[in-house]
């Protein structure tokens, strides 16, 4: 009965199908964007154009926190190898830890449940175009209990710059693979989706305006994800952003809930060698999210 519980709380919680960690919020950068901005490196997101190139070597760390005590962690590192850039990156979400009960609902124990990836990516510019080529790859982990699914999967993306229009145009193909050892007999799927993302850095005002359409396949379901980066003085950064999910997790109780739902925000800030960014998300479910990014340039 515990398990279905916990079942129930993730689906109320992502509202994906499938494995929920390929979802999931793992870096504030992109939590502070709702979802946007997939052409922008982020190396601790879940998700992100594996083309998109970072301007320097760092390593990077986050920490996000969920409701009802879920919470993920994420240590990733670029740095510049064969012509191009590598990124490795290990995330965990935790959701918690819980007491097991046998069937006179005497406690036994306690177990816990988790996902964890275990990732490497290489990027690069071809030499003639303006567009960058990448792929990402690896091990996913996800175990309730002493149950264990491994699943492997690859993802590749290219992006077009250009540089006139002071804009982007990339296209990806997500979560190609297969699981290796599965919990069920019935056959694991994987949450394959295509994602085309749009940026843009506007003349008039200091903002990087980002545009991301995904469609996810086997659901047959399109999500549209619309945010912002305000360049403000200091090299602090105002983060926004929100996406048709808003409609999804609207439950009509609250006029702020259904303004705010499928909603984040942020602030970034540099000093010298030193990045660090804080976000927040809010469900129209009800709930929030919050997390920290900090990266230290090498």
């Amino acid at each position: 009965m515990k398990k279905y519980l916990i079942i129930l709380i993730l689906g109320q919680l992502f509202a994906e199908s499938g494995f929920p960690g390929f979802n999931a919020w793992t870096s504030s950068s992109r939590l502070a964007m709702g979802g946007a901005g997939q052409l922008i490196k982020v190396p601790l997101a879940a998700y992100g154009n594996p083309a998109a190139l970072s301007s320097n070597r760092n390593f990077s760390t986050s920490f996000v926190r969920y409701p009802a005590g879920i919470h993920s962690q994420a240590a990733a590192i670029v740095f510049p190898k064969f012509d191009g850039q590598m990124t490795f990156v290990l995330r965990r979400l935790s959701y918690g830890v819980f007491e097991r009960l046998d069937e006179d609902a005497v406690s036994t124990g306690n177990y816990t449940s988790s996902d964890t990836w275990i990732n490497a990516g290489y990027s690069n510019q071809l030499k003639t175009f303006p567009i960058y080529y990448g792929f990402t790859g690896g091990l996913f982990f996800s175990n309730l209990d002493s149950y264990l699914s491994t699943l492997l999967y690859l993802s590749s993306g290219m992006i077009w710059m250009l540089k006139e229009q002071q804009a982007a145009v990339g296209l990806s193909l997500d979560n190609i693979g297969f699981a290796i050892q599965s919990t069920t007999q019935n056959k694991d799927i994987l949450p394959v989706k295509i994602s085309l993302g749009i940026t843009k850095r506007l003349v008039h005002l200091p903002l990087t305006l980002a545009i991301d359409i995904v469609r996810l396949l086997q659901e047959k379901h399109r999500v549209i994800f619309i945010g912002g980066i305000f360049h403000l003085p200091h090299d602090i950064k105002f983060k926004w952003g929100t996406s048709t999910r808003k409609f999804d997790q609207n439950i009509r109780q609250e006029i702020w809930k259904s303004i705010l739902g499928a909603t984040g925000f942020g602030l970034h800030f540099n000093y010298g060698a030193t990045d660090a960014g804080v976000g927040t998300y809010f469900y129209g479910t009800g709930g929030w999210i919050t997390g920290m990014d900090l990266s230290v340039r090498f």
